[in-house]
C-alpha cells in the first residue's frame, strides 16, 4: 500500500507528534483509506517496544468501531519520533527518519520480503517529527534479543536476506531514490574521528569496555580507518541496516507471520554488513559457532540460486572479517544520545558487546584490522573500477 501524504495544521487533522496526542479524528482522517467506511468510535493506545527501538517512539493502537463487522484493522502501531532532542538530532544527521518514510513510500510491499503495510506516514523537516501508521503484527512477536534467536528462526531470516539482497543486487534503480545514500558517507570523517577519540576517552574513564577484553584491545587500532575516506561499496544492494532480533517479528503460538520491521537504516550498502549484523548480534555465542559456517554457505548458495554472478565464498568470507571491523567500529562511538536506561536495554548492549568480543577473537581480526590502513586504497581502485565497468557494460 502507498503512503499518503497530507497538509498538516487543520484544527482535525493536526499532526500528532507522541502517542498522547492522538484523537480519533486524526486516526480516522489518517486511515480513511483502509477504513471502507468504518467510524472509529474509540481507540486505546499503549507503549510498546521500550529498551528495543531506541530512536522513536512505539504505540499499539486498538480501534472500536461503530460498525465492527467489516474488515478494518482491530489494532496498528503507531510510530513517532523520539522525546529526546539528542536522539532527534542524531537521527537528522544520518536522516533515519526520511529514510524509514522514503522506504515504505518508493519500495515497501514490493521489497521482496515480507514487512508490515504502511497506512499512512508524514515528516516535518523542519523539527525531524514524524508519524507512521502500520500494520500491527500481534499476534507475532519479536524474537528475543537478549537470550539470542532460535536456529531455525535464524535460519529464515538468512534464507529471506538473500531474497532480499539478490533482487536488489547492483541495481541502479536504488541510485534514483533520494533517501537511500550510504548511511556512512552521511556524517563527515571529521566529525565522525571527533566523536570516536571522544568515546574513547570516555571509555578510558569509565572502563566501559573493561569486560570486553578484545574490544578494548583492538580499539587503538581504529584511528587510521578515519584517514581512508571509503568508496561506496560494490557489489551494493539494498541493505537493512539495523538486522538484529528486535526488528524481526515471528509467529508466536498464538499466531502471526515472519516479517521484517525498522527500515530507519535502509538503503545502499554492503550486503554482508547485514549479515554480519545479525551473525555477531542477534544469536547467542554458542549458536554463533555451531551455526555460522553453515549459514554464511547457505546465504551464498541462495546468492547464486536467485542469480547473483560473479561473487565468489572466498570474497564473501573477505567481506564478512572486513563488515565485522565495521560493527566494531560503529560499536565503539559513544551511543549517549540512545536511551539506555532501562534494565533491558542494558541487558540488551552487553549482549553486543560480549557477541561482538568473541567474533573478533574467534576470527583473528587483529591481523585484517592492522593491515587494512595499507591494502584499502588498492581495494578502493579495485572497487571504483569495477563500479564504473559495470555502467559502461
Amino acid at each position: 500500500m502507498t503512503l499518503d501524504h497530507v497538509t498538516v495544521g487543520t484544527e482535525n487533522n493536526a499532526l500528532p507528534l507522541t502517542a498522547d496526542e492522538l484523537t480519533a479524528d486524526w486516526l480516522q482522517f489518517a486511515m480513511a483509506d483502509v477504513l471502507a467506511g468504518e467510524t472509529i468510535e474509540e481507540f486505546s493506545a499503549e507503549i510498546i517496544g521500550v529498551g528495543e527501538g531506541f530512536m522513536g517512539q512505539l504505540a499499539r493502537v486498538t480501534l472500536g468501531y461503530a460498525d465492527d463487522s467489516n474488515d478494518a484493522p482491530k489494532s496498528v502501531i503507531a510510530k513517532f519520533a523520539s522525546t529526546r532532542q539528542d536522539t532527534r538530532e542524531m537521527a537528522r544527521d544520518r536522516n533515519l527518519y526520511r529514510r524509514e518514510i522514503g522506504f515504505y513510500r518508493d519500495i515497501g510491499q514490493s521489497a521482496g520480503v515480507p514487512v508490515p503495510a504502511c497506512y499512512y506516514s508524514e515528516f516535518m523537516e523542519d523539527s525531524n517529527y514524524f508519524v507512521m501508521i502500520l500494520e500491527d503484527l500481534a499476534p507475532g512477536i519479536p524474537s528475543d534479543q537478549v537470550t539470542g534467536t532460535d536456529r531455525k528462526t535464524s535460519r529464515e531470516v538468512i534464507e529471506q536476506f538473500a531474497i532480499l539482497h539478490a533482487k536488489w543486487w547492483n541495481s541502479d534503480k536504488l541510485e534514483d531514490y533520494g533517501w537511500t545514500k550510504w548511511v556512512i558517507k552521511e556524517t563527515p570523517i571529521e566529525a565522525a574521528l571527533e566523536l570516536f577519540e571522544e568515546s574513547m576517552k570516555q571509555a578510558e574513564a569509565t572502563g566501559k569496555f573493561d569486560a570486553y577484553p578484545e574490544m578494548k584491545r583492538l580499539m587503538p587500532f581504529l584511528p587510521p580507518l578515519f584517514k581512508l575516506d571509503p568508496a561506496p561499496p560494490f557489489p551494493f544492494t539494498l541493505t537493512h541496516g539495523d538486522l538484529r532480533s528486535d526488528n524481526i517479528i515471528q509467529a508466536s503460538p498464538a499466531g502471526g507471520r515472519f516479517a521484517i520491521i525498522d527500515w530507519q537504516l535502509a538503503g545502499i550498502g554492503d550486503p554482508i554488513n547485514d549479515i554480519a549484523r545479525w551473525l555477531v548480534q542477534s544469536i547467542s555465542i554458542e549458536d554463533r559457532r555451531d551455526t555460522e559456517q553453515e549459514l554464511l554457505k547457505l546465504y551464498h548458495d541462495r546468492l547464486l540460486e536467485y542469480g547473483v554472478k560473479h561473487y565468489s565464498y572466498r570474497k564473501l568470507i573477505n567481506d564478512y572479517k572486513t563488515n565485522l571491523i565495521v560493527v566494531l567500529l560503529m560499536f565503539s562511538m559513544s551511543m549517549d544520545s540512545i536511551d539506555q536506561s532501562s534494565d533491558r536495554a542494558k541487558a540488551l548492549f552487553h549482549q553486543f558487546y560480549a557477541r561482538l568480543d568473541s567474533a573478533l577473537v574467534d576470527w583473528e581480526i587483529e591481523k585484517p584490522l592492522k593491515a587494512l590502513p595499507y591494502i584499502y586504497p588498492f581495494i578502493k581502485v579495485g572497487l571504483l573500477l569495477k563500479k564504473a565497468f559495470r555502467k559502461r557494460t
